[in-house]
């Protein structure tokens, strides 16, 4: 198996992620419901990846506040312990899936340190 290498395959893990996340019902309803990111997928998949091609390849682009387009959702629809385990989850499992090395372990830490901080944040 490879590692990550360029914008496609952080496309590929974005599009598994969502479509394990949209099916789990004990997390979906904020990419449904308070987000309403599930009508402009699309969208937000180009968004993301624009995200985590700055982080794990420098490339820059990336202008929005992360934290503070999550605090919103979390003062409307708590965040909780489990949310945060339930994505990490997720998100491990589409990396994994797909690939391995570095990048591919860069790109979990760097969900875990998010995790933590908003977790940290949001108390």
């Amino acid at each position: 198996m490879r590692d990550i290498e360029t914008r496609k395959d952080i496309l590929l893990i974005i599009r598994n992620f969502y479509d394990s996340l949209l099916k789990d019902q004990s997390i979906n309803f904020y990419f449904t419901k308070a987000s309403l990111v599930d009508q402009n997928l699309e969208e937000h998949f180009d968004v993301l990846a624009t995200f985590w091609e700055q982080g794990l390849f420098l490339k820059g682009g990336y202008s929005n506040n992360m934290f503070q387009i999550h605090k919103d959702i979390h003062d409307k629809h708590p965040f909780t312990h489990e949310h945060f385990e339930i994505w990490l989850d997720h998100l491990y499992s589409a990396i994994t899936e797909n690939f391995e090395g570095n990048k591919a372990d860069q790109m979990k830490t760097m969900a875990l340190n998010m995790a933590t901080v908003m977790k940290i944040k949001f108390q």
